[in-house]
């Protein structure tokens, strides 16, 4: 159990919020469920420099601030560090469950930004979830209302929402190692910078060397510094957005490049650094995360920086409320 400068010390190492991306909207009891720290030590990481801002008396904090503190504190009882470790349990399976084909269903459902619902020209589209890409399938899709059409892009339908996509798909994996000498190179080099990791909205992940200058490198902002590097040294690359699945269904990014053998290697820098928040993970896993295709990958058909779901309504582009559910089906 962390003390009290067990949790200064982590506001002291993690990366806050800056003032043009801080939302100070959750409240203290939601903070201390967060936490799960006594009163007096979320009291003690306020004078410290915690973001906070009074409203009619009360307390309220960043979503992102809470989340890093907790999980950097050692605590082992904050929120955050109880669900990392549940989700990354699969990390403690050897290489052989990193590829084995695992079947699961998915639900996307998207909802309308507006209270009083879409007007007549309402339009949804929701990226293409891509399990090809990884050496996967989709076994089966639907949507409700039916009637979508599915463009390279992703799936649209017109209409009056909430609108609802799922189905069935199969994962698999492969493992595969970078062959390329300057591949290499770069990914040591990158490495060799030991950037943390850190939930941040994904606008600010995109700006990716702010946040690297600040020492840290989420998924998005990684993948993009990668495929910067890897088209300078003239290899052909690009950015994938997906999901990391049994993850709490975590959106994820990566870079995917062409090795000097032709294939396809996948480079996963925020996956790995994934890694030492898991209980007992396998150590071969981290080194797996720079070259392979895990089972655990969902592409969709965008880039790390590309917008997920889109919502045309009353002649507006409006970001839809999403609620994505990916559940991983048991084999008989």
């Amino acid at each position: 159990m962390a003390g009290e400068d067990g949790w200064i010390q982590a506001l002291d190492t993690v990366f806050v919020m800056p003032e043009d991306y801080r939302d100070l909207t959750v409240d203290r009891p939601a903070a201390l469920d967060t936490l799960r720290c006594a009163e007096p030590v979320l009291d003690l990481l306020v004078e410290a420099g915690l973001a906070c801002s009074e409203q009619d008396g009360v307390q309220l904090f960043d979503r992102y601030d809470l989340f890093n503190v907790a999980l950097a504190s050692g605590s082992g009882s904050s929120l955050p560090e109880i669900s990392m470790r549940y989700a990354l349990r699969w990390m403690r399976g050897g290489p052989a469950t990193w590829t084995e084909p695992l079947d699961w269903t998915f639900a996307i459902e998207l909802t309308c930004p507006l209270g009083e619902g879409c007007g007549p020209d309402a339009r949804w589209e929701h990226a293409r979830l891509q399990p090809e890409a990884a050496g996967g399938e989709l076994l089966g899709r639907r949507t409700d209302p039916a009637g979508a059409t599915v463009t390279d892009g992703g799936t649209v339908i017109e209409g009056r929402g909430p609108v609802r996509f799922a189905g069935e798909l199969r994962t698999r994996g492969e493992l595969r190692t970078l062959v390329s000498p300057r591949l290499k190179s770069i990914v040591a080099d990158f490495l060799a910078e030991d950037y943390a990791w850190a939930r941040m909205p994904e606008a600010l992940q995109a700006e990716y060397k702010r946040v690297l200058a600040a020492g840290v490198a989420p998924c998005i902002t990684a993948s993009l510094a990668l495929e910067e590097e890897f088209r300078a040294a003239g290899y052909e690359c690009c950015t994938r957005r997906g999901w990391i699945l049994g993850v709490l269904d975590l959106a994820h990014s990566w870079v995917e490049v062409v090795d000097d053998d032709g294939v396809v290697k996948c480079v996963d820098f925020a996956f790995r650094k994934l890694t030492q928040y898991a209980q007992d993970a396998d150590p071969e896993l981290p080194e797996a995360c720079l070259g392979s295709l895990l089972n655990r990958l969902l592409p969709t058909s965008i880039s790390a920086d590309g917008t997920m779901a889109r919502h045309r309504c009353r002649g507006s582009d409006r970001t839809p409320g999403r609620r994505t559910t990916v559940r991983k089906v048991t084999r008989q």
